[in-house]
C-alpha cells in the first residue's frame, strides 16, 4: 500500500512539474496579442513593399530594353580589332612626324640668341611712336582729303583736258599742213633755184 502511494506522489510530483513547466513556457494572451500584432505589423510590411505581378512585368520589360540595348550598342570583336588597327596608325604616324632630338636640337641651334631677342626688342617700334605714326598718317590723309577735287570739280576739269586734247589735235593738224606747205614750197625754191642756174648757165654759154 505504501509502495502505491509513493508511486501516486511520483506521479502527482510529475504533473506538478509537467504542469509548472506548462506555465513556465506557455505564453499569456498579453504575449500571444503582441506576437500577432507583431506579425501583422510585418505582414503589412511585406504587404506594402512586395512588388506585383505587374511591377514584375514592368520591371523584367524594362531590364529586357536595357539588356537589348546593350547588345545593340556593344562592339563586336571585329569593330573593336578595327578601333585597335586605327589607334595603332595614329600612334604610328604621330610617332613618324615627332621631332627627334638631332631636329630638336637643330632648332635650338638655329634659334635667336637673349642677345638678337634684345636687338630685336630695341629696333621694335614702341605702342607710343606707332601711336605717333597713325596719328601722323591720319594728319596727312586729312590734308589729301581737304586737298583732293570734287567730284564736280573732276568732271569739270576732265572736260576741261578733252577740249584741251581737242585743240592740241586741231594744232598737230595744223601744223602737219604747214609742213606740207613748207615742204612744197621747199621743194619749188629748190626747182627755181635749178631752173635759174640752168638760165645762168645758158646766157654764159
Amino acid at each position: 500500500m505504501e509502495e502505491i502511494l509513493n508511486q501516486i506522489l511520483d506521479k502527482l510530483q510529475m504533473i506538478e512539474h509537467e504542469v509548472s513547466d506548462i506555465k513556465t513556457n506557455m505564453a499569456t494572451k498579453q504575449e500571444l496579442e503582441e506576437v500577432k500584432q507583431n506579425f501583422t505589423t510585418e505582414l503589412e510590411d511585406i504587404k506594402a513593399n512586395m512588388a506585383t505581378k505587374r511591377e514584375l512585368e514592368e520591371v523584367r520589360n524594362r531590364f529586357t530594353k536595357e539588356f537589348e540595348d546593350i547588345r545593340t550598342n556593344m562592339a563586336t570583336k571585329q569593330e573593336l580589332e578595327e578601333v585597335k588597327h586605327s589607334f595603332t596608325k595614329e600612334i604610328e604616324d604621330i610617332k613618324a612626324n615627332m621631332a627627334t632630338k638631332q631636329e630638336l636640337e637643330d632648332i635650338k641651334a638655329n634659334m635667336a640668341t637673349k642677345q638678337e631677342l634684345e636687338d630685336i626688342k630695341a629696333n621694335m617700334a614702341t605702342k607710343q611712336e606707332l601711336e605717333d605714326v597713325k596719328n601722323n598718317l591720319m594728319k596727312e590723309l586729312d590734308h589729301v582729303k581737304a586737298n583732293m577735287v570734287t567730284k564736280q570739280e573732276f568732271v569739270f576739269l576732265q572736260q576741261a583736258v578733252l577740249e584741251t586734247n581737242e585743240i592740241v589735235k586741231k594744232i598737230e593738224q595744223n601744223m602737219e599742213k604747214h609742213e606740207r606747205i613748207l615742204d612744197l614750197l621747199s621743194r619749188r625754191s629748190i626747182e627755181h633755184e635749178a631752173a635759174i642756174s640752168s638760165i645762168r648757165l645758158i646766157k654764159t654759154t
